[in-house]
């Protein structure tokens, strides 16, 4: 899953900041709640994927044997 718009921007004044030195790092309620939208959606994702992993380990499982009888 490609990292989104708003989480890109973060990360990135995350690391411009980190670069200058800057010990805060202020944002406006709008792009927090763009932030938290974004993180939102891929916490869903992942608790998505673990219950479509959880239902694919779950599923029965064909055994076969082979008997080569008299072999």
């Amino acid at each position: 899953m490609p990292m989104t718009i708003h989480l890109q921007k973060f990360v990135d004044r995350v690391r411009g900041q980190e670069a200058r030195g800057a010990r805060d790092l202020v944002m406006t309620i709008n792009e927090a709640r763009d932030l938290h939208a974004d993180i939102t959606r891929l916490l869903l994702a992942l608790q998505s994927l673990q219950e479509q992993q959880t239902k694919i380990a779950n599923t029965d499982v064909l055994k076969v044997e082979i008997q080569g009888g008299a072999f």
